[in-house]
């Protein structure tokens, strides 16, 4: 099986670390350029957009971010490789040298700079571990929310409180 790789440049956010950096103190420059690499590539140049499949792992700096699918929309400004946003699903498992996130989905909203995990979300440092469904990452200030899920069901013997 082939595989397909792109550079993805012109990476121009706000701020010097993204909020999981911040929990450790790792710092993301997010000015680097952006590489995805994935098994397959289809581009869809009148929706301009460009799904990648397949043992996904996009790397900016020291963040990597593996999915079995990332979708991502490109901006109608900017350089040919701007990109507005990116959609991952499947297995989603973001990492820093310090620290992983882990969900079933991941929204990357390029103009606001926010990451927002979902999906039986587990942060990990260390021995450190949270939990919930939704991780929020702010790019631009550097802080990061972890909400809970929803209380479990009568006579479920997993899920919390909503905490």
């Amino acid at each position: 099986m082939n595989r397909a790789a792109v550079v993805l440049v012109a990476m121009m956010f706000a701020g010097a670390g993204t909020a999981l950096g911040q929990i450790t103190g790792t710092q993301i420059n997010q000015k680097d350029p952006v590489e995805i690499v994935a098994n397959t590539l289809d581009v869809q140049q009148d929706r301009r957009t460009a799904t990648f499949a397949g043992n996904v792992v996009a790397t900016q700096g020291v963040l990597t971010l593996r999915a079995d699918k990332v979708t991502v929309a490109y901006a109608n400004a900017g350089g040919p490789n701007t990109f507005d946003k990116l959609d991952a699903t499947g297995k989603v498992f973001l990492s820093t040298p310090q620290e992983t996130a882990q969900g079933n989905a991941a929204t990357y909203d390029v103009g606001a700079g926010i990451i927002t995990l979902t999906g039986g979300v587990v942060l990990t440092r260390g021995e450190n571990v949270l939990r919930g469904e939704r991780l929020v990452l702010n790019l631009a200030t550097g802080t990061s929310r972890m909400e809970g899920g929803a209380p479990a069901l009568p006579g479920a013997t997993t899920g919390g409180d909503g905490r």
